[in-house]
């Protein structure tokens, strides 16, 4: 299933993206996909690895092409889908996010083991699902952002 990937929510705040150099062919990433910085550029997200931020635009393929980028902070909010039925008892929870392949990224309401994402509630346009992509609102774990140090 394709995924809308994370949004900042509810508007993106301007001043916190930033324009980086890709890494080139290998790493892509889509729009809304987990990124790292790593060697000076940035590349889609891989498990167990601190969050930079998340792509705004495509990948191109092409190295050194300047790609915005929105950097993850604690105070800011961001809206996912999940990977499976959601309900009222995830809210105030913690879980993994599902980073294995580009558009593809969600919350893993499945596993709390690597926790990442902290489930503020569920998009009120959706409410408790039955099935994997209801959007859940929240925020980055601390110690899982690389831009301050996690």
């Amino acid at each position: 299933m394709a995924y809308m990937g994370f949004r900042p929510y509810p508007d993106p705040d301007a001043t916190k993206i930033v324009h980086l150099p890709e890494a080139g062919t290998s790493g892509e990433f889509l729009t809304g996909d987990l990124v790292i910085f790593s060697g000076g550029s940035i590349t889609i997200a891989a498990a167990d690895t601190d969050l930079f931020g998340i792509a705004m635009k495509d990948h191109t393929g092409t190295t050194g092409t300047m790609t915005p980028v929105y950097v993850i902070t604690p105070e800011d909010r961001f809206i996912a889908q999940s990977s499976a039925t959601t309900a009222e008892t995830n809210k105030g929870v913690a879980y993994n996010v599902d980073v294995s392949t580009a558009g593809s990224m969600c919350v893993d309401v499945g596993t709390t083991g690597d926790a990442s994402f902290y489930i503020d509630e569920l998009d009120p346009r959706d409410g408790p699902t039955t099935g994997a992509g209801g959007r859940v609102i929240g925020r980055f774990v601390y110690g899982s952002m690389d831009a301050i140090g996690g």
